[in-house]
């Protein structure tokens, strides 16, 4: 328990730092690069992934497929995968509408930085990434699945996060405190079904 805590301080820690030396500034550079350059076409392509249909549907379809056939463990693992999206899904928007955080684009363009408080516009929901939240929580959640494959599930999540700053959608602190919340959330749900 206090590892768990320790790492929520200094994720916040991180996060406010981010957000008063390095948030403004990230946004900038990356707005900075052409939209058809190498770099925001592969990010582009890759932030597709942090939707949460990509995992949804699948575990859903694959849950009623191995209960159906009545294998246990593969339908517990695939309704873990499922209930693993849809609590973290939800849970972020409880999170995003009372903080109201401006999108990047809304500094870039208009100068408006930080919280609004209570917002359900589009671009006063930045504040956590909902795209980060998916991809980092389904990462973990198959990483302890299956195991061998833990550091490229991570990595592929990380990679989907980072595509959030790149493409000027989230600041640097949105997907970092995202991030944590994934994390905690496949954990707990993996401790509660005992996989």
């Amino acid at each position: 328990m206090k590892r768990y805590f320790t790492l929520t301080i200094i994720t916040l820690i991180i996060v406010i730092l981010l957000y008063n030396y390095a948030d403004r500034e990230t946004a900038l550079y990356f707005y900075s690069i052409p939209s058809d350059s190498s770099i925001k076409s592969f990010f582009h392509f890759m932030t597709r992934f942090g939707k949460s249909e990509w995992y949804l549907i699948p575990s859903f379809l694959l849950y009623l497929y191995f209960k159906k056939r009545e294998n246990r463990e593969y339908a517990k693992m695939s309704l873990y995968i499922f209930i693993t999206n849809m609590v973290a899904g939800i849970g972020v928007w409880l999170i995003k509408i009372p903080f109201g955080r401006a999108r990047p684009k809304l500094y870039i363009l208009d100068n408006i930085y930080g919280f609004q408080w209570f917002e359900f516009h589009h671009s006063l929901t930045s504040f956590p990434s909902g795209h980060t939240i998916t991809a980092i929580s389904s990462a973990f959640a198959l990483g302890f699945i299956f195991r061998r494959y833990r550091y490229l599930f991570l990595i592929f999540g990380i990679v989907v996060a980072l595509s959030r700053v790149v493409g000027v959608n989230h600041y640097m602190s949105d997907i970092v405190f995202a991030s944590l919340l994934g994390y905690f959330v496949a954990l707990m749900l993996y401790k509660k079904l005992r996989l």
